[in-house]
């Protein structure tokens, strides 16, 4: 006999069939910018759509030693934003987490409605506002502008996606340690820090993935030098009458290799950060 599936669970030969339709989706366009990396310009502007081909690593060699300061300044950005918003949003949203009031639970709830808001607001629309901002603070142009201007884009949606972590920590702990004698900020440093290893490696690795692909604040408010993130240069590839698809596509792979990094080395606290931010 079969074995019955789940009441709406679709069928095992369904499923495997649309995992191996999804994997097929992302892995051809993978392939095809590693095919494009390893062309010549003289293949790559011929014949862009040809797998038959002399493989060469010029491209990659030299994107690598044009595009090697432009990644370590996003790294910088990146690095820089990821810190400032786990400093800000940690006890951000262990404020929001602990109602200790019924004032208190009021205020909560208006300041999470209005995070929520933020999250609807689009991005294009805070250019100018924090281009004005940054050019009276003379942040313009500068690092210390990017990364206010970045951690400020991310900061309400990395405290939403903290405060079900606070919420996940037993109540009897925090009793415990306020029974022996434990202060609010030694509870909160020695109890919920710790605690809290999941969703600041599930918090901090999202941030990084999305400061590191950001391009709109990368590109206005980057206005001087020649040196910028690797969002706003891979744009600077294309160009008005012709494109260097080989380039670009060498300086795609070379900037991918972060984000997977991050990604191969945090997929387990992902996982089960992504987990508890959803059941809470």
């Amino acid at each position: 006999m079969s074995r019955r599936t789940g009441a709406g669970a679709p069928p095992r030969s369904i499923s495997v069939v649309v995992k191996i339709v999804l994997t097929v989706l992302y892995v051809i366009p993978l392939v095809w910018i590693i095919l494009e990396a390893l062309k010549s310009a003289p293949e790559a502007l011929s014949a862009p759509d040809a797998v038959l081909f002399s493989p060469t690593l010029a491209t990659l060699r030299s994107v690598i030693g044009e595009a090697g300061a432009s990644v370590l300044l996003s790294l910088k950005v990146t690095v820089a934003a990821s810190g400032a918003v786990i400093l800000f949003g940690l006890p951000a949203s262990y404020a929001l987490a602990r109602r200790t009031t019924p004032w208190w639970s009021r205020v909560v709830s208006v300041i999470l409605i209005l995070l929520l808001f933020l999250q609807m607001v689009p991005q294009p629309m805070t250019v100018i506002p924090l281009y004005g901002m940054l050019a009276q603070w003379h942040l313009l142009g500068s690092l210390t502008g990017l990364i206010i201007a970045d951690t400020a884009l991310v900061l309400p949606f990395s405290v939403l996606l903290l405060r079900p972590f606070v919420l996940a920590i037993p109540e009897t702990l925090y009793e415990s340690a306020a029974l022996d004698g434990a202060g609010g900020f030694q509870i909160f440093l020695r109890i919920v820090v710790p605690l809290m290893r999941n969703g600041l490696a599930t918090v901090a690795s999202i941030v990084f993935i999305l400061v590191w692909g950001e391009f709109i604040y990368a590109s206005n408010f980057i206005t001087e030098g020649s040196t910028y993130p690797v969002s706003a240069l891979l744009a600077q590839q294309i160009g008005t009458y012709s494109t260097g698809w080989n380039t670009l596509m060498a300086l795609a792979l070379l900037t991918s290799i972060p984000l997977l990094v991050i990604f191969v080395f945090a997929q387990r606290r992902l996982t089960a950060g992504l987990t508890i931010g959803a059941i809470k």
